[in-house]
């Protein structure tokens, strides 16, 4: 799954505060609106650069 820049720029700004512990997978999936895997898969840096 790829996603649309505007996306993958909503997911990057979570990227600190889920890798702090300041907020969990599931937090970041419910507020962008995405699967917990692809949000997992973007966040662990796994995914496509999109810059």
């Amino acid at each position: 799954m790829m996603l649309d820049p505007q996306r993958w720029w909503e997911l990057r700004r979570f990227r600190a505060l889920f890798e702090s512990g300041a907020v969990t997978l599931t937090e970041v999936a419910k507020e962008t609106g995405l699967n917990r895997k692809p949000v997992r898969m973007y966040l662990s840096g796994q995914a496509p650069d999109l810059r």
